[in-house]
């Protein structure tokens, strides 16, 4: 009788514990939406040829460097576990020194590996087609290639950027820049 009851025990107690789980594979396991948006603000910089002498109105020292316009920037895209992404921007760039206000047009490719727990290094280039807006019709390529780092929890960055317009206004040398500025990206 006392063995009956055992095995009774324990046929129930399987029946019991018993479930079934589902598994449903997941395309993104961190992301419920794969896109982001992008926010860019910097200032392009140029040598000061003054740099290091005294002021003598001031008596201070001059910079090296000085700020030379302003741009800002907007994109959209698509990315992997906010790792890897392609996005297509556009914006607005003032050269202050050129007397230039260039519209450029671009594709992007972003690599932004974590470094640390809040922390990402970003990496990006860019290639597309800059247009003046300042009535001389100048087109031509544009190019961009960027290094920053960016808090993976508010998504605001801090980033350097070399960028070369494919034209020139009077001269045969390309205009370019050397930028350093601010990021907010949206996951």
């Amino acid at each position: 009788m006392k063995l009956k009851f055992l095995i009774c025990f324990f046929f129930l107690f399987q029946l019991v514990w018993a479930q079934v789980v589902a598994v449903r594979p997941e395309m993104f396991p961190e992301d419920d939406k794969p896109f982001y948006k992008k926010f860019e603000l910097s200032s392009p910089l140029r040598v000061n040829q003054y740099a290091g002498e005294i002021d003598p109105y001031t008596g201070e020292k001059e910079p090296w460097f000085l700020l030379d316009g302003l741009s800002a920037r907007a994109g959209i895209g698509s990315h992997y576990d906010k790792w890897i992404g392609v996005g297509l921007n556009i914006g607005i760039d003032w050269k202050a020194n050129k007397c230039l206000v260039v519209a450029p047009v671009f594709g992007s490719l972003r690599l932004s590996p974590r470094v640390g727990e809040n922390t990402r290094i970003t990496s990006e280039i860019g290639y597309g087609r800059s247009l003046s807006l300042t009535g001389d019709k100048l087109s031509g390529y544009f190019k961009k290639i960027s290094l920053g780092l960016e808090d993976n929890e508010s998504g605001l960055g801090l980033y350097i950027e070399l960028c070369q317009y494919g034209f020139s206004k009077i001269t045969p040398e390309r205009i370019g820049s050397f930028s350093i500025g601010l990021n907010y990206i949206v996951f």
